[in-house]
């Protein structure tokens, strides 16, 4: 059995249920070389059947880790949601706060939001799999307002606070589904914010020109902290 024909296997398995996790899985057979496709084809079974039910154990088991978070840099991870490539910062700030003060600590989340960015970005054009028909980059979080929310509008960002009033409202959480997500992963007694970016901005020439002036207006701003990159998985 030769690799277009377990893409076309795995094509007929595909619901809008789970289009972007068979996308995924797509890209990833796109990139395995011939050798580690034949071997895999041995273990498995070389008949349509048992790749057939390989195939709907991985979308299966895809389906459960779709809320895994992965590294893509020393503060930032992402996750996949939809079209959209979720970014999340697990890092606890109090401490750099407290010893760098609060304009020079989100000076580096900036500096470091801007470099997750561009990394995402540089991924999806080389056909990384996950990020294979994603078209945004979404944030969603209680600590998107004030000068976070600024600073995510003057990057093309396009971004909306939904109140502890609004979100405690049924009839705008179930119109809003933004609302329903914060909703789901906060509750309803905080202020979240949400802001989302498309691929085609950040394609853009006005953007990279914004981005490289804010970069060096950051650096003025940002802590002499050292931090290791992660690698990304």
């Amino acid at each position: 059995m030769e690799k277009k024909d377990i893409k076309n296997i795995l094509i007929s398995m595909r619901t809008a249920e789970n289009e972007s996790l068979v996308n995924n899985l797509l890209g990833k057979i796109d990139m395995m070389d011939p050798n580690t496709l034949h071997e895999m084809i041995q273990k498995i079974g070389n008949d349509e059947a048992s790749i057939r039910e390989f195939l709907k154990n991985k979308l299966s088991n895809s389906h459960e880790q779709s809320d895994k978070k992965y590294p893509i840099n020393s503060m930032f991870t992402y996750g996949i949601s939809g079209n959209c490539i979720h970014l999340h910062l697990p890092v606890d700030l109090h401490q750099m706060m407290a010893e760098y003060g609060i304009s020079a600590t989100i000076a580096n989340v900036n500096l470091q939001l801007i470099d997750a960015i561009y990394k995402i970005k540089r991924l999806k054009d080389d056909g990384f799999y996950r990020f294979n028909g994603k078209d945004s980059i979404y944030m969603i979080s209680p600590v998107l307002i004030g000068r976070e929310m600024k600073f995510l509008n003057e990057i093309g960002f396009r971004t909306r606070i939904h109140s502890k009033k609004d979100l405690k409202d049924s009839k705008y959480v179930e119109k809003t589904p933004e609302a329903k997500l914060a909703n789901h992963i906060f509750g309803n007694n905080k202020n979240v914010g949400t802001a989302i970016i498309d691929f085609d901005t950040i394609s853009k020439e006005e953007w990279k020109q914004v981005i490289k002036e804010k970069t060096a207006e950051l650096k003025h701003k940002a802590a002499p902290i050292n931090t290791s990159e992660n690698t990304l998985n």
